[in-house]
């Protein structure tokens, strides 16, 4: 169904159900719409320097380990760690500064929110407030910024295509804000896992074996954990037959812990064959920031072990009352400094 844009759809016009202007982006749009934008996106992409990206993010994360060392008592990663340098790290990749945190964390906060208003639909208009905010926010951006960074390719690459203006501004807001929820909530998740699991982080730092491991992460520890697909024809699933209209709800997190293609799903192995899971989807609309999210990881996984800081739990992880994407809202831990010997 992620694969099969024909019968199972994103664009819920297709079934003459009609959608705000700010949820057109490239999320929401189905080929061969979302092709153009794409295509758009995808090419800025490719023109970011990685070598500068990747040590941007290796500096962001040494930087706020740094700042933990110092700390006395309980710290909570949370909110030191994995959502600052997640907001960091996609800033610096769009090349615009950190928007303000009070009125930021506000509306990201209640997208995600919205994101389960098939369980509380009061969550829903909310949301389409605080997007239409996050794209008046990205339009400032787009006529202000500089060339450099992703927005700047962006923009030039506009110049020379036919997409319209509010689904380049909704498409970038799309990526702001899955670069800060879902990065931050995959860093929370993963280092929740390694504050339980150290020895992760004490095999060999080999690059095979940080790809398997980081692979093995994001599939256990990926935030998105359901996506939903229109049926746009009637159209047989299995022995059951789906029709036009029909939504369906598809349980990423449980894919990524089938048992017959993941043996012993709830444990790190990396012996397995990578790239099998679907934390990041598949198809038409596969997570454009993938290879990004990945880096940031990787580099966070780097920062960790040159830091060599001992974090230990001091307390109940609590959890964001959320479905859809799944995150911490506290990891409390103690930092201690490395163990040194003469």
């Amino acid at each position: 169904m992620l694969g099969d844009t024909t019968n199972f759809g994103s664009d819920f016009r297709r079934i003459d159900v009609e959608i705000p202007d700010t949820q057109l982006s490239v999320q929401s749009l189905d080929p061969p719409e979302h092709g153009a934008i794409r295509h758009l996106l995808v090419s800025a992409l490719h023109e970011q320097p990685l070598s500068t990206v990747r040590q941007q993010f290796a500096a962001i994360a040494a930087q706020h380990l740094a700042e933990l060392s110092g700390q006395p008592g309980t710290v909570d990663l949370v909110s030191r760690f994995a959502r600052p340098v997640a907001l960091r790290t996609i800033t610096a990749f769009l090349g615009v500064p950190p928007p303000d945190g009070a009125g930021f964390e506000q509306w990201s906060n209640a997208i995600v929110r919205s994101m389960d208003a098939g369980i509380e639909p009061a969550r829903a208009e909310p949301g389409n407030q605080a997007r239409a905010e996050l794209s008046r926010l990205v339009t400032h951006w787009l006529a202000e910024a500089d060339e450099r960074g992703f927005v700047g390719a962006a923009r030039r690459a506009a110049r020379a295509q036919d997409v319209p203006a509010a689904v380049l501004a909704n498409s970038l807001r799309a990526v702001l804000h899955a670069g800060y929820e879902s990065v931050s909530r995959l860093l929370g998740g993963v280092l929740a896992r390694l504050v339980r699991h150290p020895e992760l982080l004490a095999g060999p730092a080999t690059r095979d074996a940080d790809e398997a491991l980081v692979d093995e992460l994001i599939r256990l520890d990926g935030p998105v954990q359901a996506d939903a697909r229109v049926c746009v024809r009637d159209q047989p699933v299995g022995a059951q037959l789906v029709r036009r209209g029909d939504v369906l709800v598809l349980f990423i997190a449980a894919a990524n812990r089938d048992p017959a293609v993941f043996p012993d799903p709830d444990a790190v192995r990396l012996t397995r064959r990578r790239g099998l899971h679907l934390a990041f989807g598949r198809g038409a609309h596969a997570c454009l920031g993938a290879g990004l999210a990945t880096l940031q990881l990787r580099e966070v996984l780097g920062a960790l072990r040159a830091g060599g800081l001992r974090l230990a739990p001091a307390g109940p992880a609590a959890y964001e009352p959320t479905a859809t994407l799944r995150g911490l809202a506290e990891l409390p831990v103690s930092v201690r400094q490395p163990h040194r010997t003469d």
